[in-house]
C-alpha cells in the first residue's frame, strides 16, 4: 500500500514533468468542474490540486482553497494563480483540516486513485462540504463486477506505490458514505475513467 512518504517523494519528482504528460486530461478536467455549475460566491475546496492544473476552469470571482500533500506541486499550482481568489495550503486529503460543513463545493481531481486510504479521503471531503453541498470526482476506476484483468492488478502493484492505482471500485469506496450520485459521466480509456456528480444529504454533519 502506498504512503503519505512515499507519495510524497514521488510527487516531488513527478512535479517537474506533470502538466505535459497530463495535458490532455484537459477535456476532462473542465467537463467534470462544469457539473458544478460554480456560482462567484461559491466557496470551493479543491483536495490534491497538484501544479493547479484546474486553476483555468475556475470562476476568477469564484473563492477556493486548493490543497496538496506535496510542496513541489503547490510551488508549481503558485504560479498559475494569477488574479484568481485561491488560497494554497500543504495538507493530507485523508485529514483535512477544516470545521465541519465550511465548503459550499469541493473538487476531488485524480486524488481518490492515489491517496493510501480513498475512503477516508472521500469520507472528509464530505464532512468538510456544507449539508446539501456538492462534490464531483474525476478519476479512473474498475467498476465492474468482477476482478480487473491480471494486466490491471498488476499495473496497480506496481505504480499503486508512487502514482496512482487504477483498479480500485468507486460503488465500493461510495457505500462508506452518505454521498448520493446526482451524475455519472463516462470519460473515456476503456470504461476506466469517470467523473461522478455527488450531493451531500441537507441534514447537518453528525
Amino acid at each position: 500500500m502506498p504512503t503519505n512518504r512515499g507519495l510524497r517523494r514521488a510527487y516531488t519528482l513527478w512535479a517537474t514533468i506533470y502538466d505535459p504528460l497530463t495535458r490532455f486530461l484537459r477535456w476532462s478536467r473542465r467537463r467534470s468542474i462544469s457539473l458544478l455549475d460554480l456560482r462567484p460566491w461559491d466557496v470551493v475546496l479543491l483536495v490534491g490540486c497538484g501544479t493547479g492544473a484546474d486553476f483555468e476552469f475556475l470562476p476568477r470571482e469564484t473563492q477556493c482553497v486548493a490543497v496538496d500533500l506535496t510542496p513541489a506541486m503547490l510551488r508549481r499550482a503558485a504560479a498559475k494563480v494569477g488574479n484568481r481568489r485561491i488560497r494554497l495550503e500543504e495538507m493530507d486529503a485523508m485529514d483535512l483540516r477544516f470545521p465541519d460543513d465550511t465548503f459550499d463545493k469541493t473538487i476531488l481531481h485524480h486524488i481518490l486513485a492515489v491517496v493510501p486510504d480513498p475512503v477516508r479521503a472521500l469520507r472528509e471531503a464530505e464532512r468538510v462540504t456544507k449539508p446539501g453541498g456538492h462534490l464531483v470526482v474525476l478519476d479512473k476506476f474498475w467498476n465492474r463486477g468482477h476482478r480487473p484483468p491480471l494486466p490491471l492488478r498488476l499495473a496497480s502493484a506496481v505504480f499503486g506505490w508512487y502514482v496512482t492505482a487504477v483498479d480500485r471500485n468507486f460503488p465500493t469506496i461510495l457505500a462508506r458514505t452518505s454521498l448520493e450520485v446526482l451524475q455519472e459521466v463516462p470519460m473515456g480509456f476503456g470504461g476506466l475513467y469517470h467523473a461522478y456528480l455527488l450531493k451531500k444529504s441537507a441534514s447537518p454533519t453528525s
